[in-house]
């Protein structure tokens, strides 16, 4: 299960105003793109501040960070 992401675009035009976010996304892309889960729940090993939305959701909010972005 890889990540899918629907506008990159739009992170890195948040990347670009907010300078201080940059190292943080930057990691996170790098595993993300690394990353094949099995199922949602393995993203919480990889990122123990990750949430799975809903019962049985294959949708994920990071919180990247720190949960500062």
């Amino acid at each position: 299960m890889k990540v899918h992401l629907i506008k990159r675009e739009t992170i890195e035009d948040y990347i670009l105003k907010n300078a201080r976010s940059r190292a943080s996304f930057e990691v996170w892309f790098s595993i993300i793109k690394r990353a094949d889960w099995n199922a949602p729940n393995e993203i919480i090993s990889t990122f123990n501040s990750a949430d799975i939305l809903g019962n049985g959701s294959e949708r994920v909010v990071f919180n990247i960070g720190g949960n500062n972005f």
